[in-house]
């Protein structure tokens, strides 16, 4: 299998100081906004992509924040495809602040009740950047400028784009459904099946290829120390052509309810277990999802955790999805320079039950073997089913 070729653009360092100089209007600024939450909503391409983050307010004297490089507050990835989509030259990257006077969340569009402080624009070349492995497009402050009036703050912004290779999957069914494949896509063109789904009700499979899952109970109850209704709940086995199981992921605490919120609550979330098959025959545990709801919100936390050979949890990532429109998840850990991506998976959104296909992509440098591929392909299953049960629970 050959990886695709990806483009991300890292949006970082982001902070604001304000207000500039000491003339009435500027100190009647500070004042109003002393009690507010800054964010900045960034535009590519006229709009056409969106996202937001939350703003850091430095005074000009605060050297030290900048003394080491922060993770992307934003990241947009595409791929070789996407990236004919833009005109060759250069697209516009505008960056909005407002200022929140309630508990308001970066991610949401704008409400009517935000203050626009300003705004700067960017010009980058996109088509361009696919030329270096690393490209720095700008690094420094930017004045915010009213539409009709001075400048009062200033934004600071790092940008750069990072070529990279993953491997991309997609799975036109479920992986509850009959006969579900899940096929390799080469830069959006090619594809062919390379694993397959088997869905089971019980993950104690006796016989044919898949007999070897019988460890797989027998070590949940050793080493989790799981009552056996626990560990037969469901499973989702990622086989690869020769039906070989390459990954399994099983549920280890189900999907129930709370009488007096009828929802998967934190205290209580649904649980899976994936685990991956070493050359000794035994199974091993990969990574733990939880996953419940908020229905306040309405969104759907999901929290993926690494395991250790100890079996203890180290968070990697944590995602809060709209349980209507669906979204990405994903895993970026860290690195020296800004963050690393690991694999994104698509989570659906309500009414989108039949038609969504599921699409998984994961980063080629964090992948060294078949295994390591199928065990992100069974996460990517053991989100889907938890999306449907957390929405079935509500």
């Amino acid at each position: 299998m050959d990886p695709s070729v990806f483009l991300r653009l890292l949006i970082f360092n982001l902070a604001v100081r304000l207000p500039l100089g000491a003339s009435t209007a500027a100190t009647a600024i500070k004042e109003a906004l002393s009690s507010a939450s800054l964010y900045v909503r960034i535009k590519l391409a006229d709009g056409r992509f969106s996202k937001s983050a939350a703003l850091h307010i430095v005074s000009c004297d605060d050297v030290g924040w900048f003394a080491a490089p922060k993770g992307p507050a934003v990241a947009f990835d595409f791929s070789k495809l996407e990236l004919n989509q833009f005109a060759k030259g250069a697209v516009n990257l505008t960056l909005e602040v407002y200022a929140c006077f309630d508990d308001c969340c970066p991610t949401v569009v704008p409400s009517s009740q935000d203050w626009v402080l300003g705004s700067t624009t960017l010009k980058i070349d996109l088509s361009k950047s696919m030329e270096e492995r690393v490209m720095e497009h700008h690094s420094g402050w930017r004045d915010v400028e009213m539409k009709d009036g001075p400048c009062f703050s200033q934004l600071h912004v790092s940008v750069c784009t990072e070529k990279e290779e993953r491997f991309v999957f997609k799975a036109s069914k479920g992986p509850a459904a009959s006969n579900s494949r899940v096929c390799h896509v080469q830069d959006s063109q090619r594809s062919r099946s390379v694993f397959s789904y088997l869905f089971s009700q019980d993950s104690v499979m006796s016989g044919g290829k898949t007999g070897g899952l019988k460890l797989v109970k027998k070590w949940i109850k050793k080493k989790l120390g799981l009552a056996d209704q626990k560990a037969q709940d469901c499973s989702v086995t990622v086989q690869d052509k020769s039906g070989l199981p390459a990954a399994v992921a099983l549920m280890t605490e189900p999907f129930v309810p709370t009488l007096d919120t009828n929802s998967i609550t934190s205290a209580k979330p649904g649980s899976w277990l994936i685990l991956q098959p070493r050359n000794s025959g035994k199974w091993e545990a990969w990574g733990k999802l939880s996953a419940w709801t908020e229905p306040a919100e309405g969104r759907i936390t999901y929290r993926f955790e690494r395991l250790t050979d100890s079996l203890d949890g180290i968070p990697v990532s944590y995602s809060s999805i709209s349980r209507k429109d669906g979204g990405r998840f994903s895993i970026d850990l860290p690195t020296d320079r800004t963050r690393g991506f690991v694999m994104s998976a698509s989570v659906k959104g309500e009414g989108k039950r039949q038609s969504s296909a599921l699409n998984v992509e994961v980063a080629a440098k964090f992948v060294r073997s078949k295994e390591d591929l199928a065990a992100y392909v069974a996460l990517a299953a053991a989100l889907d089913l938890s999306s449907d049960a957390c929405r079935a629970c509500s």
